[in-house]
């Protein structure tokens, strides 16, 4: 069995639109609020929650308990065909993301691999296929906005007979 070796690349909006949103200040829509005491940083993502499923969102906290390392061997990625799914880092540490477009199969080939700043977020797409959340950093927290509601929300794609290496 072959590796095939995947280097993250530095994640930006462009890059990443295929597969949803990147979620942050930089370039963003923006205006004051509160009699000019903030500064609103507006529509950052399109949370979908799948109305025609009855969905709701929901937001949640993760806390990472035990740490990933690069290079990282990549067993699977998952997807939720019910509605979309954002990260928004709580802290300013790097995430490696890992994403496919959507689809029944996963061509590793269409694989891409990005690296955040510490300080994006990122918002999956419905259906997109993407890595489990891993951090590099134990303690690593994150806020996440995604779908509840009836329905079975997370498919799982495994790698059989291929090995995958995630890089920086």
């Amino acid at each position: 069995m072959a590796a095939q070796n995947l280097a993250a690349q530095p994640l930006t909006r462009e890059a990443f639109s295929p597969f949803g949103d990147v979620i942050e200040m930089h370039g963003a829509t923006h205006f004051s609020i509160n009699a000019g005491a903030i500064e609103r940083f507006h529509d950052l993502a399109t949370v979908d929650v799948g109305v025609e499923e009855q969905g709701r969102p929901l937001i949640s906290i993760a806390r990472c308990n035990n740490p990933s390392a690069l290079p990282y061997e990549l067993p699977f990625v998952e997807r939720h065909p019910l509605g979309s799914q954002a990260f928004i880092p709580l802290d300013d540490a790097p995430l490696v993301v890992v994403v496919a477009p959507p689809g029944e199969q996963v061509d590793s080939a269409h694989l891409r691999a990005f690296v955040t700043n510490g300080r994006q977020g990122i918002n999956y797409r419905r259906g997109v296929w993407h890595i489990p959340l891993i951090s590099l950093e134990g303690g690593q927290q994150f806020l996440i906005v995604d779908r509840g509601g009836p329905g079975k929300n997370c498919d799982e794609f495994h790698f059989q007979g291929e090995q995958i290496i995630v890089s920086v």
